[in-house]
């Protein structure tokens, strides 16, 4: 019970961050995700069987606080959790520069794949300022993911999760 508790708490509190500090935090028009962000690092450093409702969950919150579809973010973060916990297991994930292409590969499909599927009902940017404002983005969510273990080791562990591997 303790487990779900203290995930729940650093699922909130990332979804606190997401709605009051990311603004803030913003550098231009590029806002660090921290949703996404976390979900990359779970499924970057744990067992995905263990994650997979938690980074579905996430994609839930961002739901709710998005535009678009109800569903969308939620089905776009169980396909970059699944890529990327794939992706975990043929490279050098203690290499930071694998981790950081990783998180800005795994953030550029997030983005592009939200935008295909708003396209539809919105109208949207160039593609080249879309591709751009991705790259941006998951520079900025990889310095996030990078600061993450040392945030959350010690609740990983009180959560019995897998070793983190970052």
């Amino acid at each position: 019970m303790f487990r779900y508790l203290l995930l729940l708490f650093i699922i909130t509190a990332a979804v606190v961050f997401q709605t009051t500090l990311a603004d803030l935090l913003a550098v231009g028009r590029v806002r660090p995700d921290f949703l996404l962000a976390l979900a990359i690092y779970l499924a970057l450093s744990f067992d995905l069987r263990e994650v997979l409702v938690p980074i579905w969950g996430l994609g839930v919150f961002r739901d709710v606080f998005s535009l678009g579809p109800v569903g969308l973010y939620a089905s776009i973060f169980i396909v970059v959790g699944l890529i990327v916990s794939y992706v975990r297991a043929y490279a050098f994930h203690d290499r930071t520069l694998v981790v950081i292409a990783t998180v800005v590969l795994a953030v550029m499909l997030c983005e592009v794949s939200a935008a295909a599927a708003l396209s539809i009902r919105y109208p949207l940017p160039t593609v080249g300022s879309i591709l751009r404002h991705a790259l941006l983005s998951g520079l900025y969510c990889s310095v996030v993911v990078l600061l993450l273990p040392r945030l959350l080791v010690r609740p990983c562990k009180w959560m019995g999760l897998g070793r983190a591997r970052l």
